[in-house]
């Protein structure tokens, strides 16, 4: 019992001290979506979201990796640091389109503009979005994704 209860306040601590650079949030938009960030050194972004697009029952899910094109840490120094974004990844889910429910796969793009508060571990992020889905004749109705991101980093 002993070593069971020493290995998970080593698995805890573990994950606790590699876990500084992940995030947790909301992205608000073309539907809902739980959106995680794991950022690297680099300042580049691994955003995983999952949720509801266009708010019509269509399930959703983007792996985007960001690149940070820009960051501006002395624009507004005591706010935070404000920087630009942009990526590609994969995309996946159930589109519905006229009472008919497709799988779908797709290629999703990303640019987002946001700011990393200094005195809070959270980031607002507006972004755009557009995916091309490959499958079932419906390979531009991803283009009209913009949203509001605010994920807290752990």
């Amino acid at each position: 019992m002993k070593k069971l209860i020493l290995a998970a306040i080593f698995c805890l601590f573990a994950v606790t001290t590699f876990a500084q650079n992940n995030a947790l949030g909301l992205r608000i938009g073309s539907g809902a979506e739980l959106q995680y960030d794991h950022t690297f050194g680099s300042g580049n972004v691994l955003k995983t979201n999952v949720g509801l697009f266009d708010f019509n029952g269509s399930l959703f899910g983007t792996c985007i990796y960001d690149w940070e094109v820009c960051n501006w840490a002395d624009w507004t120094p005591d706010a935070g640091n404000w920087f630009l974004q942009a990526g590609v990844g994969g995309a996946v889910g159930i589109v519905k389109t006229e009472n008919v429910s497709d799988f779908n796969i797709g290629v999703a793009g990303n640019v987002a503009f946001g700011i990393h508060f200094c005195d809070a571990p959270v980031t607002l992020a507006i972004d755009y979005r557009p995916t091309i889905f490959l499958l079932n004749n419906s390979w531009g109705s991803g283009f009209g994704s913009a949203g509001l991101s605010c994920v807290v980093h752990f």
